[in-house]
């Protein structure tokens, strides 16, 4: 009897905790997913370059013109005397380098930019933080300035776009977002693999294909074929090749996740 009865009332506690259970689980909010799955760090640099585009076209023409010699990036100006350039202003040589990166041709160019901001920057955002991120992309646009100096050194003409920092984001994202072993295979999936050291990486499929049709594009851009691709407007492609070799090498510098890939 007394066993009859202890079970009898382990039965009514099981029931009640069952039921208590399915009063909650019926209580507990649904979990919707983000409107906008972006990093913050990513709309807000895009907001910025926005911002900067519309200042700028809306400014007179010589005030245009100046501004945008003040900010672009000029090769040839560095240790000249042209006029030209000894009409910028003063620091214009250190911040340029940079600041290029936030101007655009027009809203075509900074719309394509945008695109493969979000494609590439989303992962590499997600992965390094927002600090992280900054100084990635940061490091990236010098990188591309400093490739695009050592090919053309007495260019006197400006250099503007994210181009830059947008294929250091590509050439980062190529060290963990393309991970085969990712759940689902998705291209976002990777962000919290492991870094893949550089021969693993280049021994992946997708990267290789991805590496090579990436310098394959911007080759072509480089010979005269190129004009008839971009409608004759010249392209930065030595920046393209800087931004992008220094994010596929120095992803681990700002990476979070130091583990080798294995």
């Amino acid at each position: 009897m007394r066993c009859e009865a202890t079970l009898e009332a382990a039965g009514e506690i099981v029931a009640q905790e069952e039921l208590s259970s399915d009063n909650d689980i019926r209580r507990e909010p649904s979990r919707r997913p983000p409107a906008i799955n972006v990093p913050g760090v990513i709309l807000a640099l895009i907001a910025v370059m926005g911002l900067v585009h519309l200042y700028r076209t809306s400014l007179g023409d010589l005030a245009g013109v100046r501004f945008l010699v003040d900010f672009a990036f000029i090769p040839g100006c560095y240790g000249s005397a042209i006029p030209d350039c000894l009409a910028r202003s003063p620091g214009a040589d250190l911040w340029s380098p940079l600041t290029y990166a936030f101007l655009h041709g027009d809203w075509t160019h900074f719309g394509v930019n945008t695109v493969w901001f979000l494609a590439f920057g989303t992962p590499v955002a997600r992965r390094l933080g927002n600090i992280g991120f900054l100084m990635f992309t940061a490091v990236g646009a010098l990188a591309g300035a400093a490739v695009f100096y050592a090919f053309n050194p007495n260019l006197l003409e400006p250099v503007i776009g994210a181009s830059g920092a947008v294929s250091a984001l590509m050439g980062g994202a190529c060290r963990f977002a393309f991970v085969r072993r990712a759940p689902f295979g998705g291209f976002d999936a990777g962000a919290n693999a492991p870094c893949m050291p550089i021969g693993e990486a280049l021994r992946e499929r997708t990267v290789l294909v991805f590496a090579l049709v990436f310098f394959g594009t911007n080759f072509l851009l480089g010979t005269s074929l190129g004009g008839a691709f971009t409608g004759g407007a010249q392209v930065a492609w030595e920046a393209h090749l800087g931004g992008f070799v220094f994010g596929f090498l120095g992803l681990p510098l700002f990476d979070r996740r130091v583990t080798p890939h294995r």
